[in-house]
């Protein structure tokens, strides 16, 4: 079985920082975004589980190393990170620009399982799993919060939560993309020597 982790570079502002004319980038960091962490973290626990692999795949420049770094540390296989100068004049990625270039990896490595976080921390759209999903053809399930997964059956049957405190327990046939909220798991930490 092979997992695909979509896993994203988020800025992140100091907590202390002086505006003159904008905010400078030496009070900008770069973090792993933390709904992505959640993903990373029930990639790894069903890898532990059984014969998997982990494979994160990052649309970022080359300053998103570090994050992909991270990610690694965690105990994923292996990572992919995706950029064109093209991407760079674009600015702002769209969910469907996002979710193209992630189908693309997606169709080279073959996943079983796509996993991605509910939404990013700094651009919020939360649309990017779905639209990945419907750009593969695969079933998908949204805001995922409990996950067991029958390999043999070939179905992940999903707690998910929804508006109004609602909440839904169904089977999703794989070849599926869940995209996961924070509180599913508690995502482990990366030692400084598993980053670098």
């Amino acid at each position: 079985m092979r997992i695909l982790v979509t896993v994203k570079a988020v800025a992140v502002l100091d907590d202390e920082f002086e505006i003159d004319g904008g905010v400078d980038d030496s009070y900008v960091t770069a973090e792993l975004n933390e709904w992505d962490e959640y993903a990373i973290e029930t990639a790894v626990q069903l890898q532990e589980a059984g014969d998997c692999e982990v494979v994160t795949v990052t649309i970022g420049p080359e300053d998103t190393e570090e994050t992909v770094r991270r990610a690694l540390a965690k105990g994923p296989d292996r990572a992919i990170r995706v950029w064109d100068d093209a991407l760079a004049e674009a600015g702002l990625l769209d969910p469907v620009t996002k979710a193209r270039l992630l189908a693309a990896v997606a169709e080279d490595v073959g996943p079983d399982l796509v996993l991605t976080g509910v939404q990013s921390a700094d651009d919020g759209f939360g649309a990017t799993g779905v639209t990945l999903a419907e750009k593969l053809g695969f079933a998908w399930a949204a805001v995922v919060n409990a996950l067991e997964l029958d390999r043999e059956a070939g179905v992940a049957s999903v707690h998910r939560e929804l508006e109004g405190g609602v909440e839904e327990l169904t089977e999703v046939e794989l070849p599926a993309v869940l995209t996961i909220q924070t509180g599913i798991n508690e995502p482990r930490r990366a030692s400084q020597r598993g980053i670098r």
